[in-house]
This record gives structure tokens, sequence and C-alpha cells, in this order.
């Protein structure tokens, strides 16, 4: 037998006489035609997946052979095809953590205190490792699941999933109608105290008609359900049952169905909470139904229903395409890719992960996929617990980045550094690992990439270009024409306004009266006179006021350009409101472009920029140079047009309500281009899309300078 069939450990498990728990069931899976073992005990609440081969040696676990017999036996039988000691080795091992072993040397009171105290380290362990995930049992619900089974199984579990689809599917159907009012509000104010009060009574509310989705979907299939409790995420308490027993399940569909169920039952509790949105009042049972929303909704597509966390949608989607455990075994997959194509462990294909194709493509996009996700969910939450609570949302961040980071560097290293595979290849895995090391930092610190941004303008029309309605009447006179060419000064419309004239002759008699009133006081040398010439002072700034508004019924253009009116017909007698446009005084010139840029990218813009590609959202297809006239040099929140407002189209949120111009939810910069004198003439207000050409810089600087702005915007600095 070849040295690679050996293992450094091996003398501590040789002579051991381990056998399977009697009432360990093995139960035959296919997986994408390949079969594979589940060894379960009776409650169901200890499952371990087995392929074939290590199935070969779990079968023969029975108490009287030892570990090296087994061994012999197989390599006898097998020859080159037999299990490596490393593969027995492991898989003891992960038998010894499901507790699915019994050791025939151990009396049977010291394996329960063995086993007993394991179960405590472990939970320690999880506890200090992960603290936004740590679980607490309560009670057996197994007698109720039974009782709510029966009832729930009058009705077909067709039927029950057609309704779930169509109560969900109505939501969606009605959700565009009422987004707007949705997100009105958004997330703010929702960690106040006064909210997360009513979260405390609402979440484990919803958590546990969750959970007793998952169960019922056990029991109705024949499962047990022996444990319901609660689980704190990010120290939110979530009820939870242990549906293990479901991983027995020999129908993939059955096993999908389970892990699937509590997350349609949440979204079906989402969309009937927003049916009741729909009709309710702003208050209290408003508010409650809106956390309900967010409870049921958002933060189940975003965790519980993710396929990229290992909660119901992971699972779900392991039992779909039929590859169990893809987690584990995708970065176990990644790591045989680093050892033996990177390190040079030249292992034999034969002892290397047996992968079809459909496996192989899961392996090679999953774990990088889940791995960047876990961090960007992480991180979410933390900076969205700093925006109320910002010491703990820091700490919070810090944490949970060092043990998705840190800790697991860590471990790979110490797993590199002790696997006998690379230590038997030596100094050829280390000049590996340092060329690997090497090429990913030329390509992270010194490779520069390309670097630029799209932002999105309009089409500039500045305010002295807006022909208002002073007041309301009606245009008395019209003194130019559509398309005329017009100079500052030039007449164009005088409105007619009785009531501002009315007010205009009430205000002159009482200044009249107000003067007449101080000349006799001054006569008779009354003491009030000075309260009187008070009273003569209001009245001349009312009358300056008005006889300000009544001149400015003769509308006159304030720039050169040309007049452009909505309605060609004569407009003498139409009536407008105050503010209304009547029509436009197009400038001279080519026109000008302004963005709205976001906070982030100002300094980038204003400092780097090396080149600007513009194109109108009429003509994409043309590309046009432009460069920057100016720069407001103060971040604002006003928009320059609803065009860039997300109801318009554009990439910013508005604040509600309101009068006045549209806000942004967040700081943004403004600056004007210049287009070529020979540009095409776009028409006023048109969005624009406006391409940033930047310095190349490394990945690593462009990654840094993103999250140093992230951490910028979420604390308000």
């Amino acid at each position: 037998m070849s040295d690679t069939h050996r293992s450094a450990e091996w003398y501590r498990i040789s002579a051991a006489r381990p056998r399977l728990r009697r009432d360990v069931r093995v139960i035959r899976h296919v997986y994408l035609g390949q079969p594979w073992y589940v060894l379960a005990d009776r409650t169901g609440t200890k499952v371990h997946r087995l392929t074939p081969a290590a199935q070969e040696v779990a079968g023969r676990l029975d108490g009287r052979r030892s570990i090296e017999e087994i061994w012999t036996d197989l390599t006898d039988r097998l020859a080159e095809d037999a299990p490596t000691q490393d593969e027995i080795v492991r898989l003891l091992s992960q038998l010894h953590q499901s507790d699915l072993l019994d050791n025939a040397d151990t009396p049977v009171l010291d394996d329960l205190l063995e086993r007993r105290d394991k179960d405590r380290l472990q939970k320690w362990k999880k506890l200090f490792l992960n603290p936004l995930s740590v679980t607490v049992p309560l009670v057996d619900p197994d007698r109720v699941l039974i009782v709510l089974s029966r009832v729930m199984g009058v009705v077909p579990r067709a039927m029950w999933w057609l309704a779930a689809l169509a109560i969900v599917a109505t939501a969606l159907a009605l959700l565009p109608l009422h987004w707007p009012a949705l997100t009105a509000r958004g997330l703010e104010g929702f960690l106040d105290l006064e909210n997360l009060a009513l979260i405390a009574l609402i979440y484990p509310v919803v958590k546990a008609i969750h959970e007793l989705g998952h169960g019922i979907a056990v029991r109705s299939r024949g499962g047990e359900v022996h444990e319901m409790g609660l689980m704190f995420i990010a120290f939110y308490p979530i009820p939870y049952v242990e549906a293990s027993a479901s991983l027995a399940f020999p129908n993939k569909w059955d096993r999908a169905a389970v892990a699937a169920a509590g997350v349609i039952v949440e979204l079906v509790i989402a969309s009937l909470a927003f049916f009741l949105w729909i009709g309710a009042e702003p208050g209290t049972v408003r508010t409650i139904l809106f956390n309900t929303m967010v409870i049921s909704g958002l933060s189940t597509l975003a965790v519980n229903g993710n396929p990229l966390l290992k909660f119901d949608g992971y699972h779900a989607l392991c039992d779909a395409i039929e590859i169990p455990n893809m987690a584990k075994r995708g970065n176990d997959w990644w790591g045989e890719m680093v050892r033996v194509h990177i390190l040079g462990t030249g292992e034999r294909r034969r002892t290397r992960m047996q992968t079809v194709a459909w496996e192989r493509l899961w392996f090679a996009l999953y774990p990088p996929a889940a791995f960047a996700y876990r961090i960007f969910i992480s991180v979410t939450i933390a900076l969205f617990v700093a925006t109320t609570y910002r010491l703990a949302g820091v700490l919070l961040a810090l944490w949970s980045v060092s043990l998705m980071l840190v800790w697991p560097t860590l471990k790979t290293a110490h797993k590199g550094l002790t696997d006998p595979r690379i230590q038997r290849v030596g100094q050829r895995a280390v000049l590996g690992a340092a060329g690997a090391a090497g090429a990913l930092a030329v390509l992270l610190f010194l490779v520069p990439l390309p670097h630029y941004a799209v932002v999105q303008g309009v089409v500039w029309l500045p305010d002295e270009a807006l022909l208002r309605a002073p007041q309301a009447g009606r245009i008395a006179a019209q003194h130019a024409e559509q398309g005329a060419a017009v100079s500052p000064g030039t007449p164009l419309f005088t409105v007619s306004a009785p009531e501002l004239a009315a007010e205009a002759r009430v205000r002159a008699a009482r200044l009249a009266r107000a003067e007449a009133q101080y000349a006799a006081a001054r006569a008779e040398g009354q003491a009030d006179a000075a309260q009187v010439r008070s009273r003569v002072t209001e009245a001349q700034t009312a009358v300056a006021d008005v006889q300000t508004r009544l001149a400015q019924l003769e509308m006159r253009a304030a720039l050169p350009g040309r007049l452009d009116l909505p309605d060609t017909t004569a407009l003498e007698g139409r009536f407008f409101a105050r503010g209304d446009i009547i029509g436009h005084v197009l400038p001279e010139g080519v026109p000008v472009v302004r963005l709205a840029v976001p906070q982030a990218l100002a300094a980038l813009v204003t400092r780097e920029t090396r080149a600007i590609a513009l194109r109108f959202a009429a003509a994409p297809e043309h590309v046009l140079p432009a460069e920057i006239l100016r720069v407001v040099p103060a971040g604002g929140d006003v928009l320059p047009s609803p065009v860039l407002a997300l109801d318009g189209g554009g990439p910013f949120a508005t604040l509600p309500g309101g009068e006045g111009p549209l806000r942004a939810v967040t700081q943004l910069f403004q600056l004007d281009l210049r287009l070529p004198v020979d540009a095409p003439r776009p028409a006023y207000g048109m969005r624009a899309h406006v391409r940033f050409a930047f310095a190349p810089k490394p990945l690593a600087v462009r990654v840094g300078r993103e999250v140093r702005a992230l951490f910028l915007r979420a604390f308000d600095v």
C-alpha cells in the first residue's frame, strides 16, 4: 500500500472499536444519479450524509472489529480503490461530532456525561465565534404539530401551495401601484426605541408562525420534531424548530418543501399585511403592518430565504439541484484546486473529490458568492444599526468582519501548515504559495485597472428662462409671438389681475388715511404722534410691495434668446394660477448640461477626470465630448430637475412632501458641462448620461476608497 494511503494520526484510532448507535437508521438517497446514504437517529435530530465509499466503512462499525481490522479488510478487497487512512480519520471525526457513534469500551454513563460536556463546549464555542447566532432550546412541539398537520391535512398539500402562490402573486401585482407610498418613509426610524418596542411584539409572532410552517411540513411527511426554542440573530430573538428529520426524507422535493415552507409562510404574511396596509389609515395599526412587511418580506428575502446564507433558502437550493452540503464541499473543492494546481501536492485523481460537471459549476461559483454576500450583509446590518446606535454598529461591524476575514484566514493557514499532503511536498508548496501570493499582490496593488463612473444630468434651463405667472390672472396682452428673438427687457406679456389692482387701491387708501392721521397728530401736538408715524411706515411698505407686484404684471425677458410657448395659439384671455409656467426664453448659444454628482464621486470628478463622454437619452448612439464649465463648491440636497429623481427615472431618492424644489435624501454636488460648439442642440430638460474617465488605479486602491466612502456616508461625515 502506498504512503498516500497512510496517516500520521492513525495510531490514535487504529485500536478503537466504535459502533453506530443502536437507534441509527441508514436511508439511501440518490443525487445526480449517484447513491448517498443518510445516517439518522430515531428522532431525526442527529443526521449525517455519507458517500458510498464512506458507507463501506460505516457499515462495518459494529463494536467488535477494530479500525485497523476494518481498514485491512477494505484494502484487501478494494486494493487501490480503498479509502485512505486520512479519509477514515475524517469520517470517524464527523460521525463523532454528529453524535452517531457509541464506544464499546466506554461505560454508558461516562459516554452520556462526555456528550453533555461536548455539547456545552460547542455552544460556548459557537457563542464566541458568532455572537450574532445563539440558540436556546425551550419546548418539545411534536404533539402540537401532530394535531396541526392532521387539521391541515383535510386540504390537499397542492392546494395550500397554490393558495400561497396566488396570494404572493397578487401582492406583487399590486406592489408597483403603491411603491411610492411604501418608499416615502423608507426605514427611517426603524431602530427608534418606540419602533423597536413594536418589533419586539411582532418579530417573535411572525417567526413562530414561520417555524410552525417548517414543523408542520416535517410532521405531515412522517418526520418528528422534538425541539423548539429561540435563536438570537443580530440580538433579535427568533423562534426556531429543529427540523433535521427532513434530511432523511428520500424524496428531494419533500426535503426542499420543508426548507422552503417557512419562507413561503412569511411571504404570505407579508402579502396579507400589505393588503391591510393599503386600506389602513395612518397611525399605529398602519405602522404595525409596515413593520410586519419589513420583517416578513425584506428580512426574509435578504437573510432566511437567500441561498447565499446557510438558512432555509440554502437548504432548499441544495435539495433542488441535488448537491448535498454544497457549501462545505465547495470549499473543499477550492482547497483541492489550490493544493493541486498551486501548491503542487500531486494528488492522484482517485484520491481527489469525485465530481461531475454540474457540481463543479456550482462549486466554482457558490463559495465566492456566498463569502462576498456574508460580508455584505454583515456590514449592511452593522451600518444600519450604526445610523441609530453608532458605537454598537461600529463594534458589530469590526467583530463581524474580523470573524469573517481574520479568523478564516488563520484557520486556513493552520490547516495548510498541518495538512500532511502539503507537508509531503515541502519546499514546492512554499514556492507555490509565495508565487500565488505575489501574483495576487501584484494584481491587487500594482496592476492599474480602468476606472470610470457614470452619472446622470439634464439639459439645463436657467431659472431666469422660465416665464412664470407672477399673479393669478388672465393674459391681457401678448407682445411677442412664438419663436420671436428677444433681448433683456423686451415686453412679453401683460397679466390682468383685478384682485391685485383692488388690493393696491385698498393699500393706497390705508396709506392716505395713516398720513392724514399723522399730520393731524403733529398739528395738535399729540404725544402718540410717533406711534401714528409707525403706521405710516407700515402702510408705505405695503404699498411698495403691491406696486412691485403690479410692475411684475408686465412680464419682460430676463435674458437674450428665443420665445418658446407650449401652445402656439394666442394666449390672450387664458387664465394662469400664480407660479404656472406660461413659456420659456430659450437662451442663445450651446446649452449647458447640469449634473447631480453623489458625494462619494465629487472629489474624483473635480480632481481626477481625464475625459468626459456624454450621451443624450434621445440619441444614445451618439457620443459627444464635454468639459467641466463650473462646479458648485458646496454640497447640497436640491435636485436640479425632477428628471433625476427616482419617480422621474433617475438615481436619487427624494424626501416626501413639502413645497419648493425636490430634495434628495443624500448629499450631492452640482456641476455644469459645456458641449462643443458644433454639437447638436438637444431639447431642454432632456436626460444626459455622462461617463467620467479617471486615471487607472489598482483594485485595492479602488476598494479601499469605496469602503472609506461607505463609512463616511453611513456616519454622515
